[in-house]
C-alpha cells in the first residue's frame, strides 16, 4: 500500500504515431509504482514527423483533452519521447590515460556516427573494460537525440502548464522496468532445444508498436544494444487490407481475430488462409530483421546469445506472435504484461485491457 506522505505523484505521457497515452501515477520510497487513472487517445494526423513533434498546438490540446475527462490535476510531468529519432551505437575505444572518458567518446563519435555534435544531445555509459590483443579498452554504450527534438516535447509539457521533470526515450523506460523482477513462468518453453548455447544473463525485449518496433538487449540488467525497426502493427493491417481489398479498420480486427495461426486442416476458410498468409509474410520479414539485430549485437558488439526475449507493447497481443517467434528464432519467448512486472500496482476501477499500452509511459517514471 502507497502512504500519502511517501509518495511522488507524475503526470507520465507517451506521444506516439498512432496513439497519445497520459498516466497518472504516485512512486513510493521504495520505488512501486501506483497507476491511478491514465487516459489514451488518437495521435492527431501529421503532427510527428522524424520524431519532432510539428504541431505542438494540436498536440497539446489532445493532451489537455484527455487531462480533463480524465479529472487529472497533477502538475509535475515527464514525457516519453518517439523511438524513431534516437541514434545508439556501441563502441570500443581505448582507454588512455592521459586523456578523460569524455574526450575519448567524443573523439569515436565523431569517427563513427553520421551526426552534428552541437545539435545532439549525447549522453553515454561505460559498460564494461576489457582487454584486446593485451591493451585495454571500454565498452561504451552512446545515445544521441537532436536538440530540437527533445525541445519539441518541452514546449508541448510548457503549452499545458506542466512542470517538466524529465524527457526520455523508450529504451530507458524498458530497461528501467526490467530491472525489476518479471512474474512469467520461465518454464512453459515447448519449442526450443534445450541444449542451445543461449546466455541466462542476457535478454531481448521487443516493443512492438503501431509504427516501430524496438529491440533492446540487457545483459546483466543493464541495457546494451537499441535499434528501431521502422514497421509496427499497422504495416500488418495493411498488408490484410492490400490482399483482401478491405478497409484499413476491417483489416484490423481481421488481424485481431485470426492471427498468425494457421486455419486447421480440416475447416475451408478462405479468409482465414489468407489473413494468415498476408501476415505470415510480414511477420517473416520482421524477424528476419530481429534475428539480424540479435546476430549483429553478438558478433560486433561484443554481445552473447541472448537466453530470452520478452515482448510488450499492443503489437505483442497479435494470436500465436510469441509460439511463432519461439519457433523460428529457437529462444524463449515470453508476453509481458504491465502487471507481470514486479512493484506495479493499478486503481482496481480502471479499465487493465489497455495496460499493455502503458509500459514506456509509465516506466519513465521510475
Amino acid at each position: 500500500m502507497l502512504f500519502p506522505f511517501l509518495k511522488n505523484n507524475f503526470l507520465s505521457i507517451d506521444v506516439g504515431f498512432r496513439n497519445i497515452k497520459v498516466v497518472e501515477v504516485a512512486v513510493n520510497r521504495s520505488n512501486e509504482v501506483f497507476i491511478k487513472n491514465f487516459g489514451i487517445a488518437s495521435t492527431p494526423l501529421n503532427c510527428i514527423k522524424n520524431g519532432v513533434i510539428k504541431n505542438v498546438d494540436a498536440v497539446s490540446s489532445e493532451i489537455s483533452r484527455i487531462i480533463r475527462e480524465n479529472n487529472m490535476k497533477v502538475k509535475k510531468s515527464k514525457i516519453v519521447m518517439s523511438g524513431t529519432s534516437i541514434i545508439s551505437r556501441v563502441f570500443i575505444v581505448d582507454k588512455v590515460k592521459e586523456k578523460d572518458i569524455d574526450t575519448v567518446v567524443k573523439e569515436a563519435i565523431v569517427k563513427n556516427m553520421p551526426i552534428n555534435l552541437e545539435e545532439h544531445k549525447i549522453d553515454y555509459k561505460v559498460l564494461q573494460e576489457l582487454k584486446e590483443n593485451g591493451e585495454d579498452k571500454l565498452k561504451v554504450f552512446v545515445t544521441a537525440v537532436r536538440k530540437n527534438i527533445i525541445n519539441s516535447y518541452i514546449d508541448v509539457l510548457f503549452e499545458l502548464g506542466l512542470k517538466p521533470i524529465s524527457v526520455d526515450i523508450p529504451a530507458n523506460s524498458t530497461a528501467k522496468f526490467f530491472n525489476r523482477d518479471i512474474k512469467v513462468n520461465i518454464d512453459n518453453v515447448k519449442y526450443v532445444n534445450p541444449n542451445k548455447n543461449l546466455n541466462k544473463d542476457a535478454f531481448a525485449v521487443i516493443d512492438f508498436g503501431s509504427e516501430t518496433t524496438i529491440i533492446n538487449i540487457l545483459r546483466n540488467r543493464i541495457l546494451e544494444f537499441n535499434k528501431v525497426i521502422l514497421t509496427g502493427s499497422s504495416n500488418l493491417d495493411e498488408a490484410v487490407a492490400k490482399v483482401l481489398n478491405k478497409s484499413i479498420i476491417d483489416s484490423e480486427r481481421l488481424k485481431k481475430m485470426y492471427g498468425i495461426i494457421p486455419p486447421p486442416a480440416y475447416e475451408s476458410n478462405e479468409e482465414h488462409l489468407r489473413v494468415y498468409k498476408a501476415l505470415k509474410e510480414m511477420v517473416d520479414k520482421l524477424i528476419n530483421q530481429i534475428y539480424m539485430c540479435l546476430t549483429f549485437y553478438e558478433a560486433r558488439c561484443y554481445g552473447v546469445k541472448v537466453g530470452k526475449i520478452f515482448i510488450i507493447g499492443g503489437g505483442s497481443l497479435l494470436k500465436g506472435l510469441s509460439e511463432y517467434m519461439e519457433q523460428t528464432l529457437q529462444i524463449p519467448v515470453y508476453p509481458v504484461g504491465l502487471l507481470d512486472i514486479d512493484g506495479i500496482g493499478i486503481n482496481k476501477n480502471l479499465n487493465s485491457e489497455k495496460l499493455n499500452f502503458l509500459v514506456n509511459a509509465v516506466g519513465i517514471t521510475l
